[in-house]
């Protein structure tokens, strides 16, 4: 992700004290993505050079990290691809860092597929059926703090912000939205990633070798994630959805985890929910923060490639053009 907290080889080494990995060779910032600061952490022993990577969250509170530490945990124990949190020498797996709440977990090989093949969306499909598979405790039901009460207070306030005709359109949108909401309510609930884009993924030869980013996982509806990885990973150059990967992602998540008959019926909608949380998000990111950013990290997202109105356009396309293909 962006680097927006600055660190020094003095911050990490007196971060790396607290474990037992060896001793910081060198450190770089990962660049790229939206809310936390990354380094990638390369660490010598006696015996061989390991890599890990550092997250500081610059917005997440440190009560909520509990959860996400747990779920990649359990994630990890049952076999799927999940970098676990790493624990110090005191068996705490949550450090702080400048004032920041931080992690370390290992650093997974692969790169993630920037233009994504139809054998890409079928694995996709397969490693989120298994995610959604997995059972929660009731203590880790953690509700999305990015849902429809959060949705529902950013347009309230993003209505007095934007130009005239955007904020008409928002409050259109969200007023049908709130009319069809209701209809939702028996659908079926569990762990979901939330942000399962392609860059919170890595393949090696083109096989899947990780699945990172569990900050914005949450106890929620099962068919908006799969809204959301469809409308990142099955999309064409216009954003229109591509009937074969579409296709491939939906069949092979089937194969684990069957629609029932409601979620076929709500997929329309979900599809236009998931388009409209990432342009109120990436607008409350890129155009009228909740919180002060200072003029360097307003560089970085003006760099960025998540912009706002990719995601409008991905909206009135799936309200205009609405998109059947679900299995």
């Amino acid at each position: 992700m962006a680097v927006y907290t600055p660190l020094g080889k003095h911050d990490i080494d007196s971060l790396l004290s607290r474990y037992s990995l060896g001793v910081l060779d060198k450190h770089t910032g990962i660049t790229g993505g939206v809310e936390n600061t990354n380094y990638l952490l390369q660490i010598r022993t006696e015996q061989w050079i390991q890599r890990y990577v550092l997250t500081l969250f610059e917005y997440q509170q440190a009560s909520t990290l509990p959860f996400f530490i747990e779920v990649t945990q359990k994630l990890q124990c049952n076999g799927l691809p999940v970098p676990a949190v790493i624990q110090d020498k005191h068996g705490q797996s949550l450090q702080t860092v400048k004032g920041k709440p931080a992690v370390i977990v290992p650093f997974l090989l692969g790169q993630y597929p920037k233009k994504p093949h139809i054998s890409h969306c079928a694995q996709i499909g397969t490693i989120l059926a298994k995610i959604h598979q997995t059972k929660l405790k009731s203590s880790l039901k953690q509700l999305n703090h990015r849902g429809i009460d959060w949705l529902e207070a950013q347009q309230e306030r993003l209505f007095k912000l934007l130009a005239k005709h955007e904020a008409s359109y928002m409050q259109q949108q969200w007023h049908s939205i709130i009319s069809e909401i209701s209809g939702c309510q028996t659908l079926p609930k569990g762990l979901i990633h939330g942000d399962l884009f392609t860059d919170n993924t890595l393949f090696v030869n083109g096989e899947l070798t990780g699945v990172i980013d569990f900050y914005q996982s949450c106890y929620d509806w099962l068919l908006y994630d799969v809204a959301v990885t469809v409308n990142d990973w099955c999309i064409t150059d216009n954003l229109a959805l591509d009937g074969e990967k579409t296709s491939q992602l939906l069949k092979h998540y089937a194969a684990i985890r069957p629609f029932t008959r409601q979620e076929k019926k709500a997929w329309p909608f979900m599809l236009r929910l998931a388009a409209f949380r990432f342009w109120i998000s990436r607008i409350i990111t890129f155009v009228h923060p909740e919180q002060p950013i200072n003029n360097a990290n307003k560089e970085t997202l003006r760099q960025s490639f998540l912009d706002p109105d990719k995601f409008k356009k991905m909206l009135e396309l799936r309200t205009n053009k609405p998109e059947i293909w679900l299995l």
